[in-house]
């Protein structure tokens, strides 16, 4: 029966796309029973140039996914159901054997001191012509008198384990200069000890062919050298606390996705006008962070964070962004320092630049914090007068917004299905949110101003009320009372008397289904 299934497997393999084989035998890489991230596979596919677009008008994260479906179909990919620790894919143990066999030397992997052979305190040699490898956990020896040769090494992941593994610069300085047709380099110092800062060598710059930089180390910052600047080709780079030492990025005509998990300067970030990810972008009031910075990203997808709006003027300076070109977006949040009134500008100017701010079709998520204006924009209110409405927009999120008053009515987001107010002012909700026969989830936490009810639509599943007035939340549960009168109808209710943050609001049940 074994030699039956695996005979079945080695037919599929055989019919599959060659393209689509050369990425999936990439998927060698990962240790057994591991998981790895959709996003992670895509773009590890691109920097190692096992994507072919035939299209010029498809990108190549987009043939990238159709190969991923393609390896769902046949159970190629088996998806990680919880999807733990950002997992989203793993591959069943005889497709990794079926692997070991077709790629042969190309690709290696250590695994806690074990090669994929299955040998227990692994000693052994790494194939001289090896193009892709893994490595966990090893020793100083491993290093210098194994990996550095490596002449024919295409990608290298190294993932360091215990705090007793001591790593020094000088070994990233020897990597850049011995491995000089390394396209993928990726290390992860979580665990190991580093010291308070990290530096990443001049010598980076040697690494003419590096397509794809990651380097995690939490325990340390990172500094970014000049020369990293000098990488023409590079397409992703992925850091977490780090600072750039008068960094350029004008030669990073090429880089695709850039993670930073820090407030880090990166001036002029316009100029790369390749990018598709980059979380979060802050305007300052310096020359190179202008909101206008990102009018010509528009090759941006996903998630988007533009924070400091408070140092955005007018709303001729907001529409300089151009954010209605960027429509490859799905997630976008405005957000305005929560701090002293004294820096912001004044309601008025706060209501026009959110005016001029209007997000782009195609949006699913909205989340708009601190913002402190005199009134809510016009393309939010209503959609009359030929004005668009947004069908795929489903969740809408206030935090800590005013003014005082009612809610805006949300006429526009017909097919709105979540709305969350966290810690805002406002002194009552909408007065429209009958007509949004959508909406499945409503929770208002600490709106302490919020003491009564409008019409709630038929279609609300659940409705949660967390601190906040305690009177409120008596009335929603007092039978008989005008606001236990709007809210019987919904089948989950919850009412919590204490504050909670974001992050845990977001992992409870029941209110965690929709957000």
């Amino acid at each position: 029966m074994l030699n039956d299934t695996r005979g079945a497997l080695w037919w599929s393999y055989q019919l599959l796309n060659p393209d689509i084989r050369r990425c999936f035998e990439f998927c060698n890489i990962f240790p057994r029973r591991s998981g790895f991230s959709r996003q992670e596979l895509v773009r590890l596919w691109i920097a190692g140039g096992f994507v072919k677009t035939s299209c010029s008008e498809k990108d190549m994260e987009d043939v990238a996914e159709d190969y991923i479906q393609e390896l769902l179909s046949c159970s190629f990919l088996q998806p990680v159901v919880d999807g733990s620790f950002g997992c989203d894919f793993t591959i069943h143990d005889l497709l990794h054997d079926l692997l070991d066999k077709v790629t042969g030397s190309d690709y290696f992997r250590i695994e806690n001191e074990t090669s994929q052979r299955g040998n227990k305190s692994w000693k052994g040699d790494i194939p001289q012509d090896v193009r892709h490898l893994f490595i966990r956990i090893y020793g100083g020896e491993l290093i210098t008198d194994k990996i550095l040769g490596l002449e024919n090494l295409r990608t290298l992941i190294l993932y360091y384990g215990g705090k007793d593994t001591t790593v020094d610069e000088k070994f990233i300085e020897c990597i850049c200069k011995m491995l000089p047709n390394l396209r993928v380099l990726a290390i992860d110092l979580s665990w190991a000890n580093t010291g308070p800062n990290f530096s990443l060598p001049e010598s980076i710059s040697q690494l003419k062919h590096l397509r794809y930089l990651s380097f995690i180390a939490y325990s340390c910052m990172v500094i970014l050298p000049i020369a990293l600047a000098k990488l023409h080709h590079i397409q992703m780079l992925d850091f977490v606390d780090c600072e750039f030492l008068g960094f350029g990025s004008t030669g990073l005509i090429n880089l695709r996705h850039l993670f930073l998990r820090t407030k880090v300067k990166c001036p002029n970030i316009g100029r790369l006008v390749s990018l598709q990810t980059v979380p979060t972008f802050e305007v300052r009031n310096e020359q190179g962070y202008e909101v206008k910075q990102v009018s010509d990203l528009n090759k941006l997808r996903g998630r988007l964070e533009i924070s400091g709006l408070e140092n955005v003027t007018s709303k001729e300076e907001a529409l300089e962004a151009n954010l209605a070109a960027k429509e490859g977006l799905t997630y976008f949040k405005l957000k305005w320092h929560g701090g002293d009134d004294s820096t912001r500008c004044s309601p008025e100017v706060e209501a026009e630049v959110l005016e001029g701010l209007r997000h782009p079709v195609g949006l699913e998520v909205l989340d708009i914090e601190h913002f402190k204006g005199s009134s809510y924009p016009d393309w939010m209110l209503s959609a009359q007068n030929g004005e668009r409405k947004d069908p795929q927009l489903h969740t809408l999120r206030f935090s800590f917004c005013g003014p005082r008053g009612p809610g805006p009515e949300l006429a526009a987001f017909p097919c709105l299905r979540v709305l969350v107010l966290y810690d805002c002012i406002w002194d009552a909700l909408p007065d429209n949110l009958e007509q949004l026969k959508s909406l499945k989830l409503l929770i208002i936490h600490h709106c302490v101003n919020i003491k009564a009810l409008p019409t709630l639509p038929h279609s609300l599943e659940e409705f949660c009320v967390n601190y906040g007035d305690a009177e409120f939340r008596k009335n929603c549960q007092t039978v008989g009372h005008p606001c236990w009168l709007k809210i019987k109808h919904i089948p989950k209710k919850e009412f919590a008397p204490t504050y909670i943050s974001w992050d845990e609001l977001r992992s409870r049940a029941p209110c965690s289904q929709f957000i």
